[in-house]
């Protein structure tokens, strides 16, 4: 006889999204386990474990006022506008230490499988003999873990790498170096390059535009937030936007670089100023797409060749979630399945938070994302009609998609669409959304800090 499933949640992942889903959970009283499988929090933003994609000088291509969770907004004296990542780390555990989140929390704890089983869910965790039950879990572990490579056909005689790769400017100072891409990664890349001695070379397959940290003075978040506050239509305040920066620095081609061919809202953005400035004043060279090696040289599109010594891919990732079977998560287009990007279709008890990409804070969007979560579980126990209602109403559900057709841009929303969006999912439950599945009180006390890494070794270099 199977063992019944606990009337118990798992959360997996506890970067940003999966404690955003442990403190609403916690408020709300749902019962969960927040399974890490890194020794320490943080996610992505951790740069002493295998999870961490930040580098040395990594900081927050979104201001603080349009970043930090609503209920520990990031305003304090100390906070730069745009912090590092060892502030952001810190800020993830005053976090924690707030809202008492520790005894929820289990480090080195990987999830190897996960399978539906019995109206619950079946959890393999990596050490354990048997497997855990639970009635539902939530997935939390983001999409940025499996680098994206591109190949090409000859043999390259210096180094490959992916940016997932990349600690620190060491790596790339006194060398000819070729980045590939132009997101936000790419761009600290070559920034980090062109400061030493280096021959930098950026690849680029197609135009972007170039979003500046800082308009008129003012973070370019907190315009934006100010400009989605007046009633226009969408084309409108996209036309805007682009007049807007046309007139503060030009276009790309005013600086020799290609030109978009795409809406500056249908792309995810590249937040620098930097670029443009590097390629007028010579330090930084824009080629085309590659199109083969041949030993030292690189080749592009263009007929053009140059010698490297390093090609830095930072072509984005894939998202896969290891754990749990493809056609579970993904369309055929690799899109997700999840609909609103949080409620599985099939499985009433399966739930994503931060498995979207959005040019904004995805802090505040996964905390949205937890509160309908919570208010649908508190809804099929305590409100079943209106649950029912709710689940009928996904089947009708059609997403819509107004992004650059790559693989980047599959997962890709509008903050402030979506935003919007989430929070009339919220008020649609009514007051379910002031309702607790327990009437257990939250805890009031901190609870002790998490145990940390005594000497966390230096991040695995990732092929």
């Amino acid at each position: 006889m199977p063992q019944p499933t606990p009337d118990k949640y798992c959360i997996i992942g506890a970067g940003p999204s999966g404690l955003a889903a442990a403190k609403t959970f916690l408020e709300r009283g749902i019962a969960f386990d927040c399974l890490e499988r890194e020794a320490d929090i943080g996610g992505l933003w951790n740069i002493a474990t295998q999870s961490g994609i930040v580098y040395e000088t990594t900081h927050l291509v979104s201001c603080i006022s349009s970043t930090g969770f609503d209920d520990l907004p990031m305003l304090d004296a100390d906070y730069p506008e745009y912090p590092s990542h060892e502030r952001v780390l810190a800020y993830f555990r005053d976090y924690i230490a707030k809202f008492g989140l520790a005894p929820h929390i289990e480090l080195g704890k990987a999830v190897t499988k996960l399978a539906p089983l019995g109206g619950g869910w079946q959890v393999s965790v990596a050490g354990e003999a048997q497997p855990r039950r639970y009635r539902g879990v939530v997935i939390a572990t983001g999409h940025h873990d499996i680098p994206r490579m591109p190949t090409y056909p000859g043999t390259f005689a210096g180094e490959i790498m992916h940016s997932r790769r990349y600690k620190s400017p060491l790596q790339v100072r006194d060398k000819r170096v070729l980045v590939v891409g132009c997101g936000n990664s790419a761009v600290d890349v070559v920034r980090d390059a062109v400061h030493g001695r280096s021959k930098v070379y950026l690849s680029l397959r197609r135009g972007y535009w170039f979003v500046p940290k800082f308009i008129l003075g003012f973070p370019t978040g907190d315009v934006l937030s100010w400009a989605e506050i007046v009633p226009l239509p969408r084309r409108l305040k996209r036309w805007l936007f682009q007049a807007s920066l046309w007139l503060l620095q030009g276009p790309p081609s005013r600086y020799r670089m290609p030109q978009p061919d795409h809406a500056i809202d249908e792309a995810h953005p590249t937040m620098s100023d930097e670029i443009p400035r590097l390629v007028a004043h010579g330090s930084l060279i824009v080629k085309p797409e590659i199109t083969r090696y041949a030993g030292e040289r690189v080749l592009f599109s263009d007929g053009s060749a140059e010698t490297v010594d390093l090609v830095v891919f930072a072509t984005g990732y894939r998202p896969v979630l290891a754990f749990l079977d493809e056609e579970i998560v993904f369309l055929r287009e690799g899109r997700t399945r999840f609909v609103h990007h949080v409620f599985h279709p099939d499985y009433d008890s399966l739930f994503a938070v931060g498995l979207v990409q959005a040019n904004g804070s995805m802090w505040r969007l996964a905390d949205y994302q937890a509160q309908a979560i919570a208010s649908s579980i508190i809804a099929e126990r305590r409100a079943p009609g209106r649950w029912a209602r709710f689940r009928a109403g996904l089947a009708r559900v059609q997403e819509r998609a107004h992004f650059v057709a790559s693989e980047r841009h599959r997962l890709e929303v509008n903050y402030f669409d979506y935003r919007r969006k989430l929070k009339r999912l919220n008020r649609s439950f009514g007051h379910v959304r002031k309702l607790r599945l327990h009437a257990s009180p939250v805890a009031e006390a901190p609870a002790p800090p998490l145990p940390r890494p005594t000497t966390p070794a230096a991040p695995e270099q990732v092929p």
